[in-house]
């Protein structure tokens, strides 16, 4: 069925030509691709299809040059970025975009080069090098901040697009995403080919021509933002700047999650869906309006491409324009609409203008959906579903014109239903079909992208999308009745007021159904992370069951089996013992997995504000846990519990069942917040010292919980039976050694031992020397083995902690620092880093490994840095 759409083979050649030369896939995968590759090109061969054959080899190669080319450059560009990025630097370029946030100004440069500025260029042998790794350093696109107190009265003007500025100030460091789940930053930036970011201090115009009506438009952009602030409340006034002008800065980080959890964040963004209804509509008006179909097109075009660099270019906007282009250009030519073609031509030429596309999420999923949709148009049954639809359309245009002619539509109405409804009724169950297989195709995207899937997303839309041309509709009447002087006219005040509180009455129901979805049971679907390997074999088994023809009952069967193996794609916990050192930055967070059982040991970041939202709570969805077993805190230091804390404080999705603080938290009221959290949480309390553990089985159930008086639920030492296979994990608590109230946090940390089989690893919070000696006498007191595999070092490795006598007596193969890189703190010390080198102790770096992965069967271990 694809073989008479040759531009179709032609995008797929490119793309896998791409994804074969991406360095980032493993090179197993790109092996798949390069077979699937071949497989493709003998099917071609096979079929005689030697043109198609050719201009795809031809096609492959040519995107293949094209990438490596780009991907060079730009790997040279963040080459020269990371040389010169502790240095003050000039950077001159030319000015793409302009958008407004909070504190600062956000511009897009293009042809850029910088400059460092430290000496004079000198031709000798000697120092060209060095001067070419500094200066005259050429970048395509660069993006700048730039505060807004540098511009406005008394300070330069704002550069307009197609101004070329010069900018004194420094490229910022762009951390990439070190935790499993993480947001990566670089991979997103790189997608949209952006090579860094530059902080600037002052600014100056170069050379003032901007672009054709910048300045009216850019001028037209700040007084609609300014007019919808004035007219509407804050969150409706963040929601239409969204819709209208592309500015998502208004948006709160809580009402974006709002709309990622429902399933339609796609309506915050100017997106191929946006594009797609007002070039729709703006069409069919000038068409209403008697301009011929020609005419119609070029004001079409030249509107939404004018609308479309207003609003900031992104990719899947660019593919709906392009899109539009080409049916418009259909039409002219008397032509069908191919929409996988258009696609697919669309796809190529993004692919040719800039291959670094392939990084961005938003292209990735704007073009499989519509690939997803479009194929499922093609599969068997396609002649049934389309006379069908086509016989509806003909009902519906035939009545419409009836009425049109005959305005009595009592007397025509039920004629109309008595045909329509016996036609609607037949061309349900596909619909229903194509719709249940369209989910079904984006499941793994929302594996990929979200880690859930909002069970209620495709009802929402149904009912929300339509809502959308009133939007926009009531919209442009408030703001265009804002300009008027409605004070003289009781009519225009009337429609003013009454546009807005529609405008308000709407969008308090979009609020009301994504709340109410969420509420619902079942509401988020836990996914994971899936592997590259199961996505595969998941497409693969979901194209040869529902796209190939089969008896309708084997094809039932085959459906039904196929969902029910549905969780066999998705993660597992793991059968063995995982550690997990999460990189939190300044801090310390640690998560343990075993079986059903999950356990964490603090989870704080005191440099990384939004540590909870973007690195523990994604990294729980991407592993598929939901609900915690244990949450150990050491002490009550903001860099130990602030992961914890946001748990219990704003997310329902994750459960906590007990919360194990330190012995003295009994009577310490620095505690008292997260005892009430836990209590309204639902979790119970305990309180560890000296003499405290827990054991767990082989397939993590609590076994027994030692406990002393101080535990204030014993209903948690409630023995499952004994254990009968593999190892038990025992994690013994050896300090502190009572509730005394200790004034310094630190002094009292929890220091624990871990054991599973052969492995031990010792964790000791932010213990001073002095609780490290008193660990080591508790240790001696009971005959315990102070002796570990991996030490993770008191205190992110400062000088008070991890003496040599508690190096000499642990033994420890590995030590493990968890720190902040540049951290106002100096840690590691210097001595500390000394001591590790003298005691043989191989370091363990979150600031430079990222996440740490220890993995053990009881008898051998094994350590990785998987993002590393």
């Amino acid at each position: 069925m694809f073989l008479s759409r040759p531009l179709f083979f032609l995008a797929l050649f490119a793309l896998l030509g791409e994804l074969i030369l991406t360095p980032e896939i493993p090179f197993s995968y790109r092996f798949l691709f390069l077979f699937f590759l071949l497989f493709l090109s003998l099917f071609l061969f096979r079929k005689k299809k030697n043109r198609l054959f050719f201009c795809s080899l031809l096609c492959l190669t040519l995107f293949m040059l094209n990438f490596y080319s780009v991907n060079h450059r730009y790997r040279t560009e963040r080459e020269s970025i990371d040389y010169i990025l502790p240095l003050q630097a000039v950077l001159r370029g030319k000015v793409m975009y302009v958008e407004e946030q909070e504190r600062k100004w956000k511009l897009l440069l293009s042809a850029c080069i910088v400059d460092t500025a430290l000496e004079k260029k000198n031709f000798s042998l000697k120092n060209e090098e060095k001067y070419q790794k500094r200066n005259d350093l050429h970048f395509q696109k660069l993006i700048l901040y730039l505060p807004k107190e540098s511009t406005g009265e008394g300070s330069m003007s704002l550069p307009l697009p197609g101004q070329i500025c010069s900018v004194k100030g420094h490229f910022l460091e762009l951390s990439p995403a070190t935790n499993e789940g993480e947001f990566s930053l670089p991979s997103y930036y790189k997608g949209e080919g952006i090579s860094g970011v530059f902080q600037a201090r002052t600014i100056e115009l170069v050379r003032g021509e901007s672009f054709p009506f910048a300045k009216e438009l850019f001028t037209l952009k700040q007084s609609l933002g300014n007019r919808i602030d004035a007219l509407f409340p804050e969150e409706t006034a963040g929601f239409l700047k969204s819709l209208f002008l592309g500015e998502r800065s208004g948006i709160t980080l809580s009402e974006k999650s709002l709309y990622q959890s429902a399933g339609i964040s796609h309506i915050l963004a100017i997106s191929g869906l946006h594009l797609s209804l007002l070039g729709g509509f703006f069409y069919r008006l000038l068409r209403k309006i008697k301009l011929s179909s020609l005419l119609s097109s070029l004001i079409t075009s030249f509107f939404l491409f004018s609308y479309f660099l207003f609003t900031g270019s992104s990719h899947s906007a660019f593919r709906a324009l392009f899109m539009l282009f080409l049916r418009f250009a259909a039409i002219q030519l008397g032509k069908g609409k191919d929409l996988l073609s258009q696609l697919s031509f669309a796809l190529l030429f993004l692919l040719w203008l800039n291959p670094l596309s392939l990084y961005s999420i938003g292209m990735q999923c704007s073009f499989f959906t519509l690939f997803v949709f479009f194929l499922l148009e093609e599969r068997p049954g396609k002649a049934v579903r389309k006379k069908k639809e086509k016989a509806l359309s003909k009902i519906c245009k035939k009545h419409a014109l009836g009425f049109s002619k005959h305005p009595s539509l009592l007397l025509k109405f039920p004629a109309y239903l008595s045909k329509l409804i016996p036609c609607l009724l037949s061309t349900l169950p596909h619909r229903l079909q194509g719709s249940f297989l369209f989910y079904l195709a984006l499941l793994p995207l929302f594996s990929l992208t979200q880690f859930s899937f909002p069970l209620y997303a495709p009802l929402l839309n149904l009912l929300l999308l339509p809502l959308l041309p009133f939007f926009f509709l009531l919209g442009a009447v408030s703001i265009f009745l804002s300009y008027l002087p409605e004070q003289d006219f009781l009519l225009l005040h009337l429609l003013s007021f009454s546009s807005r509180f529609l405008l308000n009455l709407l969008f308090q129901i979009f609020h009301l159904f994504m709340e109410k979805s969420l509420a619902l049971p079942f509401s988020q679907i836990l996914l994971g992370k899936m592997q590259a390997l199961s996505v595969m074999f998941y497409f693969l088994f979901l194209y040869l069951l529902f796209f190939f023809p089969k008896a309708k009952s084997l094809s039932l069967l085959l459906s039904l089996g196929f969902l029910l193996s549905i969780p066999l794609y998705l993660p597992r916990p793991p059968k063995e013992l995982e550690i997990a050192a999460l990189d939190v930055g300044q801090g310390d967070g640690f998560v343990l997995r075993k079986g059903a059982l999950v356990f964490t040991i603090d989870n704080g970041s005191t440099s990384k504000n939004l540590f909870p939202e973007q690195i523990f709570f994604p990294y729980c969805k991407a592993k598929r846990i939901q609900h915690i077993d244990y949450a150990l805190l050491t002490h009550c230091d903001r860099d130990h519990i602030s992961g914890i804390q946001a748990l219990l404080e704003k997310n329902p999705s994750i459960s906590l069942s007990h919360l194990i603080l330190p012995a003295s938290a009994l009577q310490d009221h620095r505690y008292d917040l997260l005892k009430r959290l836990a209590y309204n949480h639902g979790a119970d309390v305990s309180y560890w010292q000296k003499g405290d553990e827990l054991v767990f089985s082989e397939q993590g159930i609590c076994l027994s919980a030692k406990k002393t008086a101080w535990a204030e639920n014993p209903s948690t030492s409630k023995k499952r039976g004994p254990d009968t296979k593999g190892h038990q994990l025992h994690i013994r608590c050896f300090y502190p050694n009572d509730a005394s109230y200790m004034e310094e946090a630190n002094a009292h940390s929890i220091g624990c031992l871990l054991e599973y089989g052969h492995f031990r690893m010792l964790f000791t919070g932010d213990m001073p020397k002095e609780s490290e000696e008193a660990l080591l006498e508790n240790c001696r007191e009971t005959e315990a083995s102070p002796i570990v595999d991996v030490l993770k070092l008191a205190h992110h490795g400062s000088k008070t902690s991890s003496c040599p006598s508690f190096l000499s007596e642990t033994r420890a193969k590995f030590a493990l620092f968890s720190y902040g890189k540049k951290n106002r703190y100096g840690h590691p010390h210097k001595s500390t880093v000394e001591n590790c080198k003298k005691y043989r102790l191989f370091p363990l770096e979150t600031a430079k490994l990222g996440e740490i992965l220890i993995k053990t069967n009881g008898e051998q271990f094994e350590i990785t840095a998987p993002q590393a």
